[in-house]
């Protein structure tokens, strides 16, 4: 079997880590991705130029900017490779506590990241905890891993299926940097190309289920200095809601690397334009917006900060699959959600692993002879990794949007509202399960093995009352 993967960002390098794992080595697995990475933490854009909120959104590569890998991510890794995991944790800051305070200065409640007190322990299993890490960090363990040769930069210009249904055949047609067009034939398309992508259009047609900007954006970056001693010794990653924004920080490394990492939300109409944004108009609204807050820690990250990192946030509709006869998304290509969720990498991690062992498991069952009989196997595992993955990204995103309001910009009294609603998702645990559930032990529990064994049997037992 011949796969070809359409982007290298987070999503596209776990999933061919994941597939390499898990499928003979006798099929082929190659990464097409239309940018070269960049090998620093450079200003994104530089600071000389003009861009728009569509040209932030092209790569999956962009190495800017910070995230947190969740418990369950950090499972998945633990689970694919012992030394890539640990190389992971190793590069970022293990966040123990997530400290929510608001822009006058209360501190409205604190929140261990850990796993254990929601999962019935396993005689020898570690803890997982929340890791800080740059983007660039994260992107850069996994490429290691990925090695050499697997990555060809190449843009995709068109993905095109002749013939009908399962058997058809999937063509892809790729340019170099140097205008060179090339066409391959592939029996798997998997397309992790980002919120812009390709692989969806080609999946659903141009204009049918496109990602709407949400009106926010984020910007973020990084400060070579000692870590904040409230940081360090709480081990803590800090969110700070106010009036007219967001704004968060902790160590995005080890300590003694000595590296600071920050971001924070805005309402992209609070500039005085979008068609042409600069890093310099971006960073004085920067200033502007947080001018009042409290917290001494972000106030001395503000003065000194570049922004290093702009990203506008886009959603997508639900979409009525993840793919067909050959094609599948994973990522952000998928389910692009908003950053609220905290779990946009976590879930990439999570389609890699479900999609890799659904397809290595239905490959095997169904004794595969001929190549007719790979596609009929390829387009089964391809439904069943919608139908076990939906439910629960679905389930995120609708969690994400009840909290995304809490970075718009509000009044004195929808603020002070949103002080005391997120007081008491502290304070009283049995108020933040009535109004989200009981959200760690729904993320940090769920099992991409159990799911695909309760959907195999299930095929069985359709199969045998149809027999």
């Amino acid at each position: 079997m011949k796969i070809i993967i359409v982007g290298g960002g987070i999503a596209g390098l776990s999933a061919y880590l994941h597939l390499r794992k898990h499928l003979p080595s006798t099929h082929a697995i190659t990464i097409y991705e239309s940018h070269a990475p960049r090998t620093s933490l450079s200003p994104t854009p530089p600071s000389s130029s003009s861009f728009n909120l569509d040209t932030l959104s092209a790569s999956t590569t962009l190495v800017g900017g910070g995230l947190g890998i969740s418990p369950n991510g950090m499972r998945v890794l633990r689970d694919l490779d012992r030394d890539l995991h640990d190389a992971v944790a190793a590069q970022g800051f293990p966040a123990e506590h997530f400290v929510f305070k608001g822009a006058n200065g209360w501190t409205l409640g604190t929140q261990r990241t850990g796993d254990k007190s929601v999962r019935e322990e396993k005689e020898g299993e570690e803890e997982e905890v929340c890791i800080a890490s740059s983007r660039h960090g994260l992107w850069e363990t996994l490429m290691k891993s990925v090695g050499e040769g697997v990555v060809r930069y190449r843009k995709i210009v068109g993905v095109q299926r002749d013939g009908e249904g399962v058997q058809g055949r999937i063509r892809v047609r790729a340019v170099d940097g140097e205008g060179n067009e090339e066409e391959e034939e592939v029996d798997l398309l998997v397309g992790a190309d980002g919120v812009k992508s390709v692989v969806r259009t080609a999946l659903f047609g141009e204009g049918k289920f496109s990602p709407t900007y949400t009106g926010q954006s984020g910007v973020g970056g990084f400060l070579t200095q000692p870590i904040p001693d409230f940081v360090a010794k709480n081990k803590a990653m800090v969110f700070t809601f106010g009036p007219n924004g967001f704004f968060g920080y902790s160590s995005g490394a080890p300590l003694s690397s000595q590296s600071l990492m920050w971001w924070s939300t805005f309402e992209t109409s609070s500039l005085p334009q979008t068609t042409n944004l600069d890093v310099a108009t971006i960073r004085a609204d920067l200033v502007k917006r947080h001018q009042n807050w409290k917290d001494p820690i972000m106030q001395d990250i503000i003065q000194n900060a570049e922004v290093q990192s702009i990203y506008p946030t886009w959603v997508l509709p639900e979409l009525p699959h993840w793919g067909e006869n050959g094609i599948v998304l994973v990522g952000d290509a998928a389910h692009a959600m908003d950053p609220t969720t905290g779990q946009g990498a976590s879930q990439a991690l999570e389609d890699s692993q479900t999609l890799a062992l659904l397809l290595a498991e239905v490959l095997k069952r169904d004794s595969i002879e001929t190549r007719d009989e790979e596609k009929e196997s390829i387009a089964s595992a391809i439904k069943s990794y919608h139908k076990i993955r939906s439910p629960r990204v679905a389930e995120i995103v609708e969690r994400g949007k009840k909290l995304a309001g809490s970075k718009a910009s509000v009044g004195v009294i929808l603020e002070y509202t949103m002080y005391l609603f997120l007081w008491l998702m502290m304070r009283v645990p049995a108020f933040g399960r009535m109004m989200l559930g009981d959200v760690n032990r729904k993320l940090y529990t769920w099992s991409a093995e159990e799911e695909i064994k309760k959907e195999l049997q299930e095929r069985n037992n359709e199969t045998d009352e149809r027999g």
